[in-house]
């Protein structure tokens, strides 16, 4: 659980930007600050998603209250700041927010919690006075992009009433139409029907000044009796609502939650929230009928590579069997000229495919999916075609300019093409051109082929794939350490001598392809340069590129994205390499298991009980990018569990 106590509530600002995030299985997601303020155009009540897990739309902002003539709203706008966040006595976070509100003698307590599996959101009121008096509910709706703003002409809606349902059609999708049910009260108009321009803190600090708007035709007024405990159920949705009972979809919620903690098996308290964040990266996929991994809340949609890093700590720690089962199943049917897809995109188009690495780090998965289950039958069975045509693909030639080269490194890509997880390309620019043989390809590569040999012995597969691995260590043992530096080249062929953190993997990976002799070396090198608290930076301090922080314009914040940004994924890998590296310390684990529970300061800030994509480069202080990242979190849970608790 998460509390704030009215001594933690006073800066507006830093509440503001502190916030709790729940997924409703299928793509859409609840979000909002400890405040109830908008401080990001992704914050709502209620984003659904039209298309399993993509085409989210914003459809319920938040709903502002008023007790008598007292306005608990807070909201900065391009006019100014409403603050009334003093009335906040209480926050808490469990599975859903709870937030407690004192006027003189008066209670008001308001939970939030989406529906699981539907587009669909209840927020449920209990009022005590010591007097009559009257609560209005300000309802803030509207019909955009989740990662959009609008302006007032769009808002533009068809408005019908029916008994206790508020219902509102969008013009701009009139197959759409917003259910909103009230258990008590009175509809009145607005004269007004549409805010003032909202300005949002964090947008602003991230170069989008735009403003936005949200539609208010309605405010439900409340009779309050004195004395007595009143209770009143807000539902919103897209589908007929089928239970009008707060108080049950609240607490199945939440039931949910404790029982995904309670299949885990795991009794320590930071996994046990960990497996309650991973919840929330597990989504439908209309078009497959299966499950996939969002790679991060709120914007990411289901990517292949982030999906196979985050897949042993979401769904194999946590013993979602199934699950996992369904997402192998979901990119298998994706699989084209040996790749498996970088992304599907959010509007719901066809995948894309300009990645080298989510294809190996698929043999990854499967691997650890045999481990956790044993279970190697499915794989056999199911998944082993896929993985013999990326093997042949690769040592062949696919697209991407994907291929082994005559020392049975796999080269890919060309100066102006972005295929590896360093992938940013702004302007016709490749910021960190990656091409020819990438260090982390090729430890992918090398336990790809230890990975298929493994397998092939089950599967009555003739082709020698220990002998290929062997070659590939032999040319990279002789090609990538760099005596120089102490550390291995970050690419060969051509060669850059850059320290960055991909060099991790040939230390963590289950094969290792790196000679001992250098194993050493190349660790106290990345401990010295890149680890950063909550990850591994991007590039070294010492390089004269290295970008301490990542702020400013969309284009500052791209060129500094792997240019020294620390990232929170990558504390798995270096964990691994941690153990790996000191395994003759007796006290190893519990070395892990301090810099682990460095992340619970952390999990209180930004995105409660999240852990961000991303950090700044200098001093990993502040929650950058996606505030709840699928592979930050996997792999955090993954590293911590096999290293520590297991």
């Amino acid at each position: 659980m998460y509390k704030f106590l009215k001594k933690d509530l006073k800066d507006y600002k830093v509440c503001n930007g502190t916030c709790y995030s729940m997924a409703n299985g299928i793509g859409g997601y609840s979000s909002g600050s400890i405040i109830n303020s908008f401080n990001r155009k992704h914050y709502g009540y209620l984003i659904a998603s039209l298309k399993a897990p993509v085409e989210r739309m914003m459809i319920l902002g938040k709903i502002d209250e008023k007790i008598g003539n007292i306005s608990l709203e807070c909201q900065e706008y391009d006019t100014g700041i409403i603050d009334n966040h003093k009335y906040l006595d209480e926050f808490t976070y469990d599975a859903y927010p709870t937030f407690k509100y004192i006027v003189g003698n008066k209670k008001i307590t308001k939970r939030i919690a989406p529906v699981y599996g539907k587009n669909e959101v209840v927020v449920s009121y209990e009022i005590e006075s010591d007097e009559d008096t009257i609560l209005s509910l300000n309802p803030l709706f509207n019909y955009r992009d989740h990662s959009d703003v609008i302006q007032k002409e769009a808002l533009d809606f068809k408005e019908e009433k029916k008994n206790n349902l508020y219902i509102l059609t969008p013009k701009a999708n009139e197959d759409v139409s917003i259910q909103f049910y009230y258990s008590d009260g009175v509809i009145k108009e607005n004269k007004k029907k549409i805010t003032d321009a909202l300005y949002y803190q964090y947008d602003f600090e991230t170069g989008d000044d735009r403003k936005d708007y949200y539609y208010t035709p309605i405010t439900l007024e409340v009779k309050v009796l004195k004395n007595k405990v009143n209770k009143i159920t807000i539902i919103c949705a897209l589908n007929e609502i089928e239970c009008f009972d707060s108080d049950k979809l609240i607490q199945e919620y939440k039931d949910r939650i404790d029982s995904l903690k309670e299949k885990s098996g795991i009794k320590d308290s930071l996994a046990k929230d960990l497996v309650w964040s991973a919840d929330s990266f597990i989504s439908e996929r209309k078009s497959t009928g299966l499950k996939t991994i969002l790679a991060g809340l709120p914007w990411f949609t289901d990517w292949g590579r982030d999906t196979m890093i985050a897949f042993t700590g979401l769904t194999l720690v946590t013993k979602r069997f199934d699950d996992a089962k369904e997402i192998l199943k979901s990119f298998a049917l994706y699989e084209k000229n040996g790749l498996i897809p970088n992304m599907f995109p959010d509007d719901g188009g066809e995948p894309w495919y300009n990645t080298v690495d989510a294809s190996l780090w698929y043999f990854y998965a499967c691997y650890k999916y045999i481990e956790y289950t044993k279970d190697k039958k499915f794989i056999l069975e199911e998944i082993y075609p896929t993985l013999q045509n990326i093997i042949y693909a690769y040592s062949h030639k696919t697209d991407n300019n994907i291929h082994m080269d005559s020392d049975n490194l796999v080269s890919c890509g060309d100066k102006d093409t972005q295929i590896t997880w360093m992938d940013v390309k702004t302007n016709g620019i490749a910021v960190t051109p990656r091409f020819g043989k990438p260090v982390e390809i090729n430890a992918l590569w090398y336990n790809a082929l230890r990975i298929m040999d493994i397998l092939s012995k089950d599967a009555n597969d003739p082709t020698d794939y220990m002998s290929m691995a062997m070659a590939v260590k032999k040319s990279f043992n002789e090609k990538f350490y760099n005596k120089e530096t102490g550390c291995l080249y970050d690419t060969v062929e051509p060669y850059d001598p850059k320290i960055r953190p991909n060099q991790c993997f040939a230390l963590s990976l289950p094969f290792k392809v790196v000679d001992e002799n250098y194993v050493k070396s190349i660790f106290d090198v990345i401990t010295k340069d890149l680890y950063n608290v909550y990850g591994l930076r991007s590039l070294s301090p010492r390089d004269p590129e290295f970008k301490p922080k990542y702020e400013g314009s969309l284009w500052d914040r791209d060129m500094a994205y792997h240019m020294g940004t620390t990232w929170g994924f990558l504390i798995g890998t270096y964990f691994d390499a941690y153990l790996y590296v000191n395994k003759k310390n007796p006290n190893v684990k519990n070395e892990i298991n301090v810099m682990a529970h460095k992340f619970e300061k952390h999990l209180n800030e930004g995105c409660l009980n999240g852990v961000a994509e991303i950090f700044d480069g200098d001093i990993a202080n502040r929650t950058r990018g996606c505030y709840n990242q699928a592979w930050s979190i996997g792999e955090l849970l993954r590293s911590y569990y096999e290293n520590v608790l297991k």
